[in-house]
């Protein structure tokens, strides 16, 4: 049982919510958590004489009352563009093969980073006419059985810490160092490159300050749930570390 500043959650409350977080690592946990969030904006709704005529509705009146986020002006929106250049380009285009030494739970990241430097050795002894060879046979993507080719890329097809990588490379060159993501080590080479142009800032400013506006609210209401979070007497649950679709 759950209860929140000693309004009780029950088992068939949680059930019924249980099919809303199937995506979740634990959806019992997640449900639990939405539930206590929506009740904490109830109470908060009642402290402040909102009525609504839906959960939905209250929780958007609890929130404009609550949060205040500041509009992005020009300075602001200047500065994050100024700063993240590479967000702002458009036609980069660079052709691309890699061998993937994938991480997984079960290996030695060391003894993997190891082997992966062991070949990426190997080739810039052996040349670029090997590469496709050596992605047939210890890639861990795909791509492997077409040496390696992942094709033509443009910058937002890619995680960013490839992307960075790749497209700082200069043309027809082997990597001199692995790349490292998400998925493993990557042993890179590239092709044809085609250098972009930086989209102008009057182009984006419109853009980027409802973008920077949204992001700001987001974490308004992140904080705003938390803060809730550590006034109330919550006690069947967990709230440490929780999320919601609240603040989605």
């Amino acid at each position: 049982m759950i209860t929140v500043n000693d309004v009780v959650i029950t088992e068939s409350d949680i059930l019924a919510e249980v099919s809303s977080h199937e995506q979740e690592a634990n959806p019992r946990l997640a449900a639990g958590q939405e539930l206590v969030l929506r009740e904490l904006i109830r109470q908060r709704g009642a402290e402040l004489a909102l009525n609504a005529d839906s959960p939905e509705a209250l929780q958007a009146a609890v929130l404009a009352e609550d949060v205040r986020t500041p509009q992005a002006d020009e300075a602001s929106c200047r500065r994050y563009y100024d700063q993240h250049p590479e967000e702002f380009r458009e036609g980069d285009l660079i052709e691309a093969w890699h061998i993937l030494f994938q991480a997984t739970a079960d290996l030695d990241v060391q003894k993997l980073r190891s082997r992966a430097n062991l070949h990426l050795a190997e080739l810039h002894r052996k040349g670029l006419g090997h590469f496709a060879q050596y992605a047939q046979e210890y890639s861990n993507c795909p791509s492997g059985a077409q040496g390696g080719a992942l094709g033509e890329l443009t910058r937002g097809e890619m995680v960013p810490e490839f992307e960075k990588a790749v497209f700082a490379m200069p043309e027809h060159t082997l990597a001199g160092e692995l790349i490292e993501t998400r998925f493993g080590f990557h042993i890179v080479r590239t092709g044809r490159k085609v250098e972009g142009r930086t989209v102008p800032f009057a182009d984006v400013q419109e853009r980027l300050a409802a973008w920077l506006e949204e992001s700001s609210y987001r974490r308004a209401v992140h904080q705003y749930l938390q803060q809730l979070v550590g006034a109330a007497q919550i006690q069947g649950i967990p709230m440490q570390g929780s999320d919601s679709p609240l603040v989605q």
